[in-house]
Formats: C-alpha cells, structure tokens, sequence
C-alpha cells in the first residue's frame, strides 16, 4: 500500500474518531435541556415527581393545591434527611378541608420543612416542583386520584432556564406567603 493511501486511512480514522467525539459530547450533555410530558395513563406520574426530588443535591421546592400521597411526603422527608433545603407552599382552604393533607403537612413542618399557606382570596392552584437541576409541573395534584383515575399531564425538564423561572417564581411565593429568606 502505498504512503499516499496509508495518509488517506488514518486521515479518515482520525475524522471518524472526531466525529464520534463530538457526537458522544453532544448526546452526553442533551439531557440538561431536555423536556418530556407524560400523561397519567401512561407513566406513573408520582414516580416522575419523586423521581426529580431523589435526584436533588442542594434544595427542593414545592408548591401543590392538593397533597395525599404518603410516597411523595416520604421522599420529600428523606431530602431533608439528606442534608437539603425544603421548602413548600399549599393551598390553605385546601389544606384546612382536607384531612390527609393536613396530616402530611403537619408530619412537613414537624420534621423542620417550612410549609406556607396563601392566604388571599383567590387559591394557590401551582403544581411544581423544582430542585438546582430539574422541575415538574402541569395539571397533576399530589393524589391516588390524579395518580390512578384523573387525566392529567406532567412536564418534567432539565432546561435550566425554564428551571429557573419556576425557582424564582417559587421564591417569590415563599416570601409573600411566609416571609422567607433563600439561604
């Protein structure tokens, strides 16, 4: 084989290993702005949520009109447990007539989570959750109901500036609602 065709081979070796590189890196970092939406009936939307709070390192947030799933009250305690800020925001009227929700709330605050309450006339209907690397939000009530029955709809993103805008609006609500400070 000649030198000139040897050059060629490695030429395209060496462009094909770029290539790849470069694929791989691009593909490797997708994810951070990736955003799916899942429908109830097809995903279990409580796993997506608990799901985006195991996968915290620094804070979860969370602002919920209805709240009776133990599973996600377990998952949010055990973020606390694990060292991280969390802070939630609930609907009041919706928390005083509803006693599961009470109940969740209490065992939140009980173990050191601030949980506020709006308290204007209107209702605090917000369904998020955002952490330093991910959100959830849409239709979904933190219910069997919504879980099992309802049709309902979560988008759960990485995209940083969507992200940010729920963490901020969320930081907002805290300090209106409950006169909090970020740490």
């Amino acid at each position: 084989m000649s030198i000139k065709k040897e050059g060629i081979y490695i030429a395209i070796i060496i462009f094909l290993i770029a290539a790849c590189a470069q694929f791989y890196y691009s593909y490797r970092y997708l994810p951070q702005h990736q955003i799916a939406v899942y429908y109830n009936h097809d995903r279990q939307l409580n796993g997506e949520v608990i799901q985006t709070i195991r996968d915290a390192d620094r804070f979860v947030y969370f602002a919920i009109y209805t709240f009776t799933r133990q599973d996600i009250k377990d998952a949010l305690l055990a973020a606390k447990y694990r060292g991280l800020a969390v802070v939630g925001l609930t609907d009041r009227e919706q928390t005083a007539n509803t006693d599961l929700q009470q109940r969740i709330i209490k065992e939140l605050r009980d173990s050191g989570i601030p949980v506020f309450e709006q308290d204007h006339g209107g209702i605090m209907h917000t369904k998020v959750v955002v952490t330093e690397k991910a959100y959830a939000s849409g239709s979904y009530n933190w219910t069997t109901a919504a879980t099992n029955i309802n049709d309902e709809v979560l988008e759960v993103g990485r995209d940083q500036s969507v992200r940010q805008s729920y963490q901020k609006i969320l930081e907002e609500m805290f300090q209106k609602y409950g006169s909090w400070q970020p740490s």
